[in-house]
């Protein structure tokens, strides 16, 4: 078993997923590091999330922070994939102190986009995403709010190959995935707000993801402080679930390497 005086890591997972995503990442880690794979609001086994609390970042990065396992001085280094990924940097904004480092595949910071202008494809394109998910709930059709976010995140229509427990259990998570959407294009944040992050922040995108990932990576990129941007050739927006030998790959060697990288 890890001892205190290993380095922690906490793992946050994408959207409709919980934290079980990152078993696999734990156990080719082996033993040295100490592990934290929390189930966000409204996923796996946590409560949906807190009554009358606005849709925003900063309460996801809240309930996050309140159950960590270990001192709250504590530093620690950071994981998260999609929606967990731009909660990631939520939490760096807010405990920059705490945070060593970020690992992160393809966080969809949607909010970032709008700074391209309101006619970029890439907003547009995730907009309708939302918007659609949106329309399905309202008319209550969670079912097919599902079978949409799942169909534009894996580039193809994958509900065919899902059983019925498995629909049942990604539409009962829509309304959550609507606040998702609600917080990540709340969150428009300004250069002097990222570039108060000085801890490494190693980024990974798949060069076969969706447009609107793949611009909120480059967009973060370049106005990040200390980042590197890893692309992973053929990958799409799931990979950390569909072709996690290869990113755990990627993401282990980066946290070894970062374990040595001092906070600016």
């Amino acid at each position: 078993m890890p001892h205190a005086e290993h380095p922690a890591f906490v793992c946050l997972h994408s959207s409709a997923a919980s934290g079980r995503q990152w078993r696999r990442l734990v156990a080719d880690a082996g033993d040295a590091w100490q592990w934290h794979t929390p189930d966000l609001f409204g996923h796996g086994g946590r409560p949906g999330w807190p009554e009358l609390m606005p849709s925003q970042l900063g309460v996801e990065a809240k309930g996050v922070l309140a159950g960590l396992p270990f001192a709250q001085d504590r530093g620690f280094h950071l994981v998260g994939h999609s929606y967990g990924g731009a909660v990631a940097l939520q939490i760096a904004m807010q405990q920059p102190g705490r945070v060593l480092s970020l690992t992160l595949y393809e966080p969809v910071a949607f909010g970032v986009l709008p700074a391209l202008g309101a006619d970029a494809p890439e907003w547009q394109e995730i907009n309708y995403v939302a918007a659609r998910l949106g329309d399905a709930l309202d008319r209550g059709d969670a079912l097919d709010a599902a079978r949409g976010f799942c169909a534009y995140w894996q580039g193809r229509d994958v509900w065919p190959d899902l059983d019925d427990a498995q629909r049942v259990r990604l539409a009962e998570v829509m309304p959550t995935v609507r606040r998702h959407f609600e917080a990540l294009f709340a969150a428009q944040w300004s250069d002097g707000l990222l570039d108060q992050l000085r801890m490494p922040v190693q980024l990974i995108c798949g060069s076969a993801t969706r447009a609107s990932a793949r611009r909120v990576a480059q967009s973060l990129a370049v106005r990040l402080p200390l980042v590197r941007l890893n692309w992973l050739e053929g990958a799409g927006h799931m990979a950390p679930i569909t072709d996690a030998a290869r990113v755990n790959a990627v993401m282990l060697e980066s946290l070894a390497r970062m374990q040595q990288m001092p906070v600016a």
